[in-house]
């Protein structure tokens, strides 16, 4: 029992040394620059377009990845935002095993396949984000705007299916989850928000 702890003692001590290391000698814009580029690629393969004006680095000790005027084109559906940060959490992605960050967006435009309705707006966007084999987790999601938003959710990169989500939504245009209720398991509450819930395995 000793032996193993002192094994894995060692081992974690090994990982944050190199991410240690990597953090502060390693040229981040570099890194940073080839990994969107392989997001770029990766995307354009599912017919989505990813588009930033700037990518930038800021900070030593807090690390912060700063997008600026990123556009993201599907078929049906795109979305801006001025600004995208997102500060990587080292240790609780070393802990967990998984890429973790905290994600900030400011003023977010959603463009919905819906004829006469203007783009949904959101003053501001935060969640943190982790990438695990069960698909990307978004945890801690707080939004303002046309549309606020709380809770978690988990999409499946692959499918670009929502595979489990406990959401509770609401604001000035919660109208327009009636036209999305046929597709997601959405429920009207009394008070004229919405709840979307999905455990592991169900279709709708």
């Amino acid at each position: 029992m000793k032996r193993f702890l002192l094994i894995s003692l060692m081992t974690i001590v090994a990982v944050l040394s190199f991410f240690i290391g990597l953090y502060f000698f390693f040229p981040k814009d570099v890194a940073l620059g080839y990994f969107w580029q392989k997001s770029v690629l990766a995307a354009a393969e599912k017919g989505i377009t990813l588009e930033s004006a700037a990518l930038t680095t800021e900070g030593t000790l807090s690390f912060h990845i700063v997008l600026r005027n990123v556009r993201i084109a599907a078929p049906l559906a795109s979305a801006e935002a001025s600004v995208v940060r997102v500060i990587p959490l080292f240790l609780e992605s070393v802990f967990s095993l998984a890429p973790t960050a905290e994600i900030h967006v400011e003023t977010l435009t959603m463009t919905l396949p819906l004829p006469g309705q203007p783009p949904l707006v959101f003053s501001t966007f935060s969640s943190t984000g982790s990438v695990r084999s069960s698909g990307i987790r978004l945890s801690a999601i707080r939004s303002t705007g046309d549309l606020s938003i709380s809770g978690e959710l988990t999409v499946n990169p692959n499918t670009a299916r929502l595979d489990e989500a406990d959401l509770a939504i609401s604001g000035e245009r919660a109208a327009l989850l009636e036209y999305a209720k046929t597709m997601l398991p959405l429920k009207k509450e009394p008070s004229g928000g919405w709840t979307l819930k999905r455990t592991g395995g169900e279709n709708k």
